[in-house]
């Protein structure tokens, strides 16, 4: 019966701190929510500071689809907790229940030995029991009989007394978290009411930007296009520089610490800190609509971020500038090569290293525009392994 019970709360304890697979947890859960969250931040302050008295922008616009993409992250992350806790409460609830059978059992086990043993006290069937011994040795093996079943009878006690601590324990975590799953609910509809705000606010963005739509349209299209020549000329730079890497005669320690580098670069995956402080990406990843104009496609190699006029632009590993370069469509632009890995950063106003400077974490590369044009304060940051192109955003921290 104990072992029934340990099976019990080790199968519950499984099933909590694991989930059903690789189903996330409550508190994984909750840290996507904080991350979503502090994103939220960072667009509002950004939005603050972008936003224009007379003219909406491309970048304003883009904040606010910024906002609700991470407010919808923060919704599928409760609506994900919300069944968690409900199935946890299920589990817990049927380990209440199994606890409370096996415990009604105990008692009537416990209940028929304590009568068994008054019975035989009032009978004095014990002293009997013993004096009937055949011989000394008879006699002794009767009184470890007893002592046996004293404990036996102190064990079941014992065991009744444990069961009830634990069903209470249960009763109150149980307690616990349906109070936890009243108050996500609730949570969950405040954001549920907050994005659909937020929406209202976009359609009526896009609505007030499509008003502009004939003026601004031929502008982002033939900016588009140069950005599209740009990133195949970066393309073709960072190729070329694979293959002069490749070429590059190098000592055994040299070799060693491109080795050891491009380690710890790895290392930091999901760890790298953001190039822009305070930035918010405001363009994705790989191809997808253009955020504000209907009908044109966007690959991109990169993310943008978004940030305030001036900011510094700072290295995310210590490495070695390769290259500074300026693109049309992308200002100008420095490559630093981090062991195997390259990181780019385009669309700087000013530039503050040269190629061949050794970098160190967090040192100044560049700065933002200072444009009165927010739609001008953006980086454009790309990660490379040689020549594989890699999502900045898995790379990244938050």
């Amino acid at each position: 019966m104990g072992s029934k019970l340990t099976y019990i709360l080790a199968a519950v304890f499984t099933f909590i701190v694991y989930g059903a697979g690789a189903q996330p947890t409550v508190q994984s859960l909750q840290d996507q929510i904080r991350q979503a969250e502090e994103e939220i931040r960072r667009s509002n302050e950004l939005l603050q500071k972008t936003k224009k008295d007379k003219e909406l922008n491309q970048t304003e616009l883009k904040l606010v689809q910024t906002r609700i993409r991470s407010r919808r992250e923060v919704v599928s992350s409760l609506e994900k907790q919300i069944a968690l806790l409900q199935d946890e409460i299920s589990a817990r609830e049927g380990t209440v229940g199994e606890m409370s059978a096996e415990l009604e059992q105990l008692k009537d086990e416990y209940a028929a030995m304590v009568r068994e043993a008054y019975r035989n006290y009032r009978l004095n069937n014990f002293a009997l029991f013993l004096f009937a011994a055949d011989d000394f040795k008879d006699a002794t093996r009767r009184i470890n009989y007893m002592r046996r079943y004293n404990r036996a009878r102190e064990a079941k006690a014992a065991q009744l007394v444990a069961l009830t601590e634990n069903i209470s324990n249960e009763i109150e975590e149980l307690n616990g978290q349906r109070e936890e799953l009243d108050g996500t609910r609730q949570t969950h509809s405040q954001e549920l009411s907050t994005l659909s705000r937020d929406e209202t606010q976009y359609r009526s963005s896009v609505n007030q930007l499509q008003q502009q739509e004939s003026r601004i349209a031929g502008e982002v299209r033939a900016k588009q296009q140069q950005i599209e020549k740009a990133q195949q000329e970066i393309q073709r730079l960072i190729a070329e520089e694979a293959r002069r890497n490749q070429a590059e005669q190098r000592t055994e320690a040299e070799d060693r610490y491109i080795t050891e580098l491009s380690g710890r670069f790895d290392e930091n995956r999901g760890k790298l800190p953001y190039p822009v402080r305070g930035g918010v990406i405001t363009d994705r990843y790989g191809t997808h609509p253009h955020p504000t104009q209907r009908g044109l496609t966007v690959n991109n190699k990169g993310i943008n971020i978004a940030g305030e006029r001036g900011s510094a632009v700072n290295c995310v590993f210590e490495g070695t500038v390769s290259k500074v370069f300026a693109l049309p469509g992308y200002n100008n632009c420095v490559m630093i090569r981090h062991g195997d890995y390259i990181t780019l950063y385009a669309n700087l106003a000013t530039v503050s290293v040269r190629a061949g400077d050794n970098i160190s974490l967090n040192q100044r590369v560049g700065g933002l525009a200072d444009s009165g044009n927010p739609d001008d304060v953006y980086l454009h940051f790309e990660i490379w392994k040689e020549t594989t192109n890699l999502n900045p955003e898995q790379w990244l921290g938050r």
